[in-house]
């Protein structure tokens, strides 16, 4: 059983996140969820971080207490697992659950590349976590504006290795530019990904999928 929603954590982006111990704490339910980057990988060896939510005793079915839990941290309206999806522990040729598996795993690859940065010929390498990805893009507005005012601008920016660059109008635009490239590439890809996951027939089929995969085209079912 387990828990799929991509949630980065100090030690990388999870995917799969399983209860492991459960306690009575003032009337309520705490938790000790283990979180992991996929559901494949979903052992202690891979334990990416941990969290102790607390959940309300009625949350709690004994005929199946770790199910109820992890189905009731998924369904929160609010908290780090809602909105989850929850998946029981599949047979080996579920495929569907496979396909669910697959691609919480393909989400979480897809935004720890977005996040990863990006580099710039003759600048450097550009941080692109989603309050670097905001900079940027206020930044190459900005330069816009100045640039059609005919008003010098210039600012100084701190590149993934904490050095700095000093940049131009006509340098933070080409950044802007190259940040949409970057993002819009790796979300191209995901697309494509979500298609072949979507047309695989088998549980087999699902597992050979990868992100570095060239694109292939699985035949459907007559």
């Amino acid at each position: 059983m387990a828990i799929l929603k991509t949630i980065p954590t100090p030690n990388g982006v999870a995917a799969a996140h399983r209860i492991v111990k459960s306690e009575l704490v003032d009337l309520a339910i705490k938790v000790q969820v283990h979180m992991y980057p996929s559901a494949e990988k979903a052992q202690d060896a891979h334990l990416l971080w941990q969290e102790y939510p607390v959940l309300p005793l009625s949350a709690l079915d004994v005929q199946d207490p770790v199910g109820s839990l992890e189905r009731a941290l998924a369904a929160q309206e609010e908290g780090l697992f809602a909105g989850g999806v929850y998946v029981a522990d599949p047979a080996a040729d579920d495929v569907d659950t496979a396909k669910t598996r697959k691609w919480a795993q393909i989400k979480g690859e897809r935004d720890a590349l977005e996040s990863g940065g990006f580099d710039m010929p003759g600048l450097g390498r550009f941080d692109s976590n989603a309050e670097s990805r905001a900079r940027i893009v206020g930044a190459a507005m900005a330069a816009k504006i100045a640039q059609d005012a005919a008003q010098p601008y210039s600012i100084r920016w701190t590149l993934a290795d904490n050095t700095t660059v000093e940049l131009g109008a006509e340098d933070v635009i080409a950044v802007g530019f190259a940040l949409l490239a970057h993002t819009d590439g790796i979300h191209q890809r995901s697309r494509q990904i979500y298609a072949q996951i979507q047309a695989a027939q088998t549980a087999e089929q699902v597992a050979d999928i990868s992100w570095t995969q060239e694109p292939v085209e699985i035949e459907t079912a007559a």
